[in-house]
């Protein structure tokens, strides 16, 4: 058996490994998971089909609903840690496996480091018990950034770079943007991966694919960092039966669906995929919000003008996108072929 037969066969040892595991666990999460968390193998599929196709990490779906159904935020913030560093941690190997050239390598290490930082501070210093207000904030910042790529998907612009020079500048702006979003992690379990996308194809012009799969398997890193440092400093207990509860559908996601779904749709829907979900995020954390009193008649006002706007932006992308086919560069194959620094 050559090399390649084995790494094109290293997802199903995996799934296999972990399988056996869970069935050997299932004695002590059995009446929680049957009783009350049947769902969330389902939620986790989704979740971890999003969180390794898209720079939207796991908790931009786990966060709105888990919250909605009364979880305390903190414990769903220590969860999509959990879970992340599981789910996207499969996802980063499996896209290693697909096409490393995907992942720009020199930025990742300053990058943790800054990331790191930040987890630090907000979780060992600085907690805060309910990220309602800092989540609402995140979403309309992300909401703001989707237009600019709204924009430019319309205008067709191009993304030709492919690596970045690592000057006193770049390394700067790396390490200030993933010290924000260490800082994010910590408190909402989210938010290092959409901040890096954002600032590695509007700032760098770098390929989307590429840019994607950097931000993923930098999220997966501050997951792993996140939750060992909720481990240790936090006084609340892990919540181990939520992340059992969702190993199954994160397995199959991480390992197979996502990665598969990625290629078949190219970097073009994935980017219209992507803020999509931030845009329904948003909406949803806007009228769900209890930190500014508002009456449902003022949600309306302001919810349904936005839902118009954003379904005529996409009717417009569509016909864009008819007419012009060849969309985006970056194709997750595509990249594959250049060398990526």
């Amino acid at each position: 058996m050559n090399l390649r037969k084995v790494k094109d066969r290293s997802p199903i040892f995996i799934a296999l490994l972990v399988a056996l595991i869970w069935l050997a666990l299932l004695p002590f999460f059995y009446e929680q998971f049957f009783t009350t968390l049947y769902y969330m193998p389902f939620l986790g599929a989704l979740a971890a089909t999003i969180a390794n196709i898209t720079p939207a990490a796991a908790g931009i779906v786990y966060f709105p609903i888990l919250t909605h159904i009364d979880m305390a935020p903190v414990t769903v913030t220590q969860f999509s840690l959990m879970i992340q560093a599981y789910g996207m941690g499969l996802g980063t190997f499996r896209w290693f496996v697909l096409n490393r050239k995907l992942f720009i390598f020199n930025v990742i290490p300053i990058s943790i480091a800054g990331g790191l930082l930040g987890e630090i501070i907000s979780i060992v210093f600085l907690p805060i018990k309910n990220p309602e207000l800092l989540t609402l904030v995140f979403n309309f910042i992300a909401f703001v950034f989707t237009q600019i790529i709204f924009f430019s998907l319309l205008k067709n612009a191009q993304y030709p770079i492919k690596s970045i020079v690592l000057n006193w500048v770049n390394r700067s702006i790396l390490f200030l943007f993933a010290f924000i979003g260490g800082l994010l992690c910590g408190w909402i379990g989210f938010g290092i991966d959409t901040i890096f996308y954002f600032i590695l194809t509007i700032f760098f012009r770098i390929n989307p694919a590429a840019s994607i799969v950097t931000s993923i398997s930098l999220m997966a890193a501050m997951s792993v960092t996140g939750t060992v440092l909720n481990c240790i400093f936090q006084d609340m207990p892990l919540p181990f039966s939520l992340f059992y509860s969702a190993i199954p559908g994160v397995t199959f996601a991480g390992l197979f669906f996502a990665a598969y779904i990625a290629v078949k749709m190219g970097s073009r829907n994935i980017l219209l995929l992507f803020t999509f979900f931030l845009t329904i995020d948003f909406l949803t954390a806007l009228w769900n919000q209890g930190i500014f009193p508002m009456s449902d008649l003022l949600k309306k006002m302001i919810i349904y003008p936005l839902g118009f706007y954003m379904l005529a932006i996409h009717i417009r992308l569509f016909i864009n996108n008819y007419n012009n086919k060849d969309g985006v560069p970056g194709d997750f194959n595509a990249v594959g072929e250049v060398e990526i620094e």
